[in-house]
């Protein structure tokens, strides 16, 4: 009886000490935190957290969805985050609002045809050029992505922005119904919704998937983050080019979460093109000064930002 019961007992100290090891291994996983909206560039991020890439680089990757940019960068500037995917447009406000970040890598724009943005005008509209859009009201939201794509697309054709009467829309859906409904002439949108608008019967006068670089997505960290988990975000790099060498190498098999992920419409989400995704690189000087500029030029941002406070290196 004696023998069995020291046996019982050493047998439920192994248990314990399995236990213990389990939680001291939950306790040395280092948590990152980024805030996302339904957009195509998450999914390398939804991918690894599945597959387990992240965990088995020690970290605890929560993705924290929000219903607006706004209330996005609010959680990002009050400390609740620790990185957003954005772009450029919004890595360089929140500088200029003295937020600490740094862009850390593009997630899609490393070339012009990814990540498409476009200019859609209405069904039965008779708008197919940038010339014919002339006075007209296009549909767009100020002092974002979605106001530079459309100002950089006419500077390419020899227009300036007086050629067009400027429509703030700031929620995208809305922006695409005033569309279809014919209260805009025209209106600037991303994938899908172009590409759903185009499906329903507007015409693409004009998108930037050629000419300069307009549509930069970034992941973009807080400055604490870099300070102090610097090498826990190498090892997310290292887990995220996994995911991305996933989805790259059979995109197909990774549809159904991408049209969920992504929130793309059902009327298209059988020939929608799931994307290729870049490996992690950094912005191109000569992009983000451009960026910069139309900043500066429109009085938004006052403050000088030269582009290596902007960027980070050697994290992959």
């Amino acid at each position: 009886m004696m023998i069995s019961l020291l046996v019982f007992l050493a047998g439920c100290g192994g248990v314990q000490n399995k236990s213990d090891a389990g939680s001291e291994q939950q306790e040395k996983m280092v948590s990152l935190k980024i805030g996302i909206l339904s957009v195509p560039d998450i999914l390398p991020l939804v991918v690894g957290i599945e597959k387990g890439y992240y965990e088995q680089a020690g970290i605890n990757l929560e993705l924290i969805p929000f219903q607006s940019a706004v209330e996005r960068e609010s959680a990002l500037q009050a400390g609740h985050l620790d990185g957003v995917i954005t772009d450029m447009i919004v890595a360089y406000l929140l500088k200029a609002g003295g937020v600490p970040v740094k862009i850390t890598s593009i997630t899609s724009g490393v070339v012009p045809s990814e990540g498409r943005f476009g200019i859609a005008s209405a069904p039965n509209s008779n708008i197919t050029s940038l010339g014919d859009l002339q006075g007209k009201r296009v549909g767009i939201s100020h002092n974002t992505i979605i106001e530079y794509v459309l100002d950089g697309l006419l500077e390419q054709s020899g227009l300036d922005e007086s050629h067009v009467e400027k429509i703030p829309v700031p929620k995208i859906p809305v922006r695409l119904e005033m569309l279809m409904n014919g209260q805009l002439d025209a209106a600037v949108l991303p994938d899908p919704f172009l590409a759903f608008a185009e499906f329903a019967g507007a015409s693409v006068v004009a998108d930037d998937t050629t000419g300069d670089n307009l549509s930069q997505v970034v992941l973009v960290f807080h400055g604490d983050v870099l300070e102090n988990k610097f090498e826990t975000l190498k090892r997310f790099y290292q887990g995220y080019v996994k995911a991305i060498d996933d989805i790259n190498s059979d995109r197909e098999q990774y549809r159904e979460l991408f049209v969920k992920e992504a929130r793309v419409p059902e009327a298209i989400s059988e020939s929608y093109t799931v994307p290729v995704y870049p490996k992690p690189s950094l912005p191109a000087k000569d992009d983000m000064e451009r960026v910069y500029n139309w900043l500066a030029n429109k009085g938004v941002v006052t403050v000088q930002i030269p582009y290596e406070d902007m960027i980070v290196h050697d994290l992959y």
